[in-house]
């Protein structure tokens, strides 16, 4: 449900208009762009074991990202842009790289220790 909610979200905030924000930092939609897929796809490595499975979330997840752009290119208020699908793809392919280190058991120690705060004797 969490996955499906922010694969929702990364789509709506590609597609609908949403106000520049100045950060004061030249690119920094770029580093969005990469964080938002590093995100979607560290949570998804976490939840399936086989590699074949984790390759099959990095392609997909990448295959999302450029969709958008290419939707984004047919709407009148945004437009394609390689640098971003290319942003979104190292964010795929740094968090999939790193599904073979404990970075894929994230998700496993905050839920245990989420169970032992919750479940702790009073």
């Amino acid at each position: 449900l969490c996955g499906g909610i922010y694969i929702a979200i990364i789509v709506l905030g590609s597609l609908l208009k949403v106000p520049s924000v100045d950060v004061g930092m030249q690119h920094h939609d770029k580093l969005i762009h990469f964080l938002a897929y590093f995100i979607l796809v560290g949570w998804f490595v976490q939840l399936y074991r086989q590699h074949s499975s984790r390759f099959l979330i990095v392609l997909l997840a990448i295959g999302l990202g450029l969709l958008l752009e290419f939707l984004q290119g047919m709407i009148s208020y945004r437009s394609f842009d390689w640098i971003d699908a290319i942003a979104n793809t190292l964010g795929a392919m740094s968090a999939y790289l790193l599904s073979g280190t404990g970075f894929a058991s994230l998700l496993v120690v905050f839920d245990n220790k989420l169970y032992q705060l919750i479940h702790q004797p009073d």
